[in-house]
């Protein structure tokens, strides 16, 4: 299927919102083009190349996806939510002007029964990277419910991981839902301590060394 890409300086998984601000020419055609067809278009990660104003060179996995909410702006500019549907690899690029249009291969996940332990340890060293974040940054908010499904579990916790978007690049590139989740896992074993630690020391600071996180 030919497909028009947004190239980001981010990544997008499956299930996923992005917010974007489309102020380019050729991204508000392309824009307005997916709203009268109801169409989607490929996020990529930029490889080389800028996010705006130039040609950008794109990683050949992406992620499709669809405008749920637009928003018009003076001179022709807008913002929209966009959803990750499905993962993509790009097979050949078509066409360079006004915006990139590529021939893609939708891509399938492999999945394995079984590993619910890997699924629970996954969820709860999540659930506390997510306790440290909010209590480092002082924004408490309600948790969201996290997936049942490994696979969209796996997607929801790397689109909310504060890494680079290189190693979520490879996150996306994992097919195997297992292996993804492992790769979590070592992710989120060295985030949370690295994170327990900076919170007890915010903690001594605050507290004259009284207070410890228990």
């Amino acid at each position: 299927m030919e497909l028009p890409l947004f190239p980001l300086n981010t990544v997008l998984f499956p299930g996923a919102i992005i917010p974007i601000h489309v102020f380019e020419h050729r991204y508000r055609l392309m824009v307005g083009r997916c709203l009268e067809e109801n169409g989607s278009f490929g996020v990529t990660l930029i490889k080389a190349g800028r996010e705006v104003g130039g040609p950008a060179i794109p990683y050949q996995v992406g992620t499709t996806a669809r405008i749920y909410k637009f928003q018009p702006l003076e001179d022709g500019r807008m913002n929209i939510l966009a959803r990750g549907e499905k993962r993509f690899r790009i097979q050949d690029i078509r066409s360079y002007d006004p915006y990139l249009v590529a021939e893609v291969e939708l891509l399938e996940e492999e999945e394995e029964d079984g590993a619910p332990e890997l699924v629970e340890a996954v969820e709860a060293l999540f659930q506390r990277y997510v306790y440290l974040i909010q209590a480092m940054s002082g924004q408490w908010s309600r948790p969201r419910p996290l997936p049942s499904n490994p696979s969209a579990l796996a997607d929801a916790v790397a689109h909310q991981l504060a890494i680079e978007a290189r190693r979520k690049q490879v996150l996306l590139e994992t097919l195997l839902v297992k292996r993804r989740l492992e790769m979590e896992r070592e992710l989120l074993q060295e985030l949370v301590p690295a994170l327990e630690r900076q919170f007890r020391a915010r903690i001594r600071q605050r507290w004259g060394g009284f207070w410890a996180l228990n």
